[in-house]
């Protein structure tokens, strides 16, 4: 089997009990983020500025904006790519925690009872159509590994069957007009 980078099985499998780590691939660090983007800031405002010096000085404003902006991408990339979703299973209890960026505590902590959960994935109508990996029960319904491919799904759905918890394949969503 081939190593899947992004479902990492934490403290090993123990019986019907075990961890899961989900993570992005988050091939570049923050220092490298910030290199890159002091990079395209630096070459815009050079330009914009060599442009101010020869009587065009109405595109400063304009690159300060793209900067801004530059800014805001960076950051939103950064914090989606330190997502973390930490699957815990028990004898009687699965736990799901999910975080964002370097926090500590959970952004949502979702328990369901290991008797009445139900695995299921979605499978698209159409091959470009990525699955949906969802854990249902009479606590709801969450979708999980929205950021994993096809592949690290279904070797999530593997691991998972290790645990005895097995997934159902289910067809693809249908709107219905009422």
């Amino acid at each position: 089997m081939e190593v899947v980078i992004m479902v990492k099985e934490v403290g090993g499998l123990r019986g019907r009990r075990a961890c899961f780590l989900l993570a992005p691939n988050q091939s570049l660090s923050f220092a490298g983020n910030l290199w890159v983007f002091i990079s395209l800031v630096a070459v815009s405002l050079g330009i914009s500025v060599a442009f101010a010096l020869a009587g065009a000085w109405m595109v400063i404003p304009f690159a300060a904006l793209e900067a801004l902006l530059l800014a805001v991408l960076f950051g939103y990339v950064y914090v989606e790519g330190t997502r973390r979703e930490v699957i815990r299973i028990s004898d009687d209890r699965v736990i799901l925690d999910c975080s964002r960026g370097n926090l500590k505590k959970p952004v949502y902590h979702t328990e369901f009872n290991r008797d009445s959960l139900s695995v299921r994935v979605r499978v698209g109508s159409t091959p470009a159509e990525p699955a949906c990996l969802t854990f249902t029960g009479p606590e709801g319904c969450l979708e999980i590994g929205d950021f994993l491919s096809d592949g690290e799904k279904a070797a999530l759905v593997e691991k998972l069957g290790g645990c005895g918890i097995c997934a159902r394949k289910d067809q693809c969503f249908q709107l219905k007009d009422f």
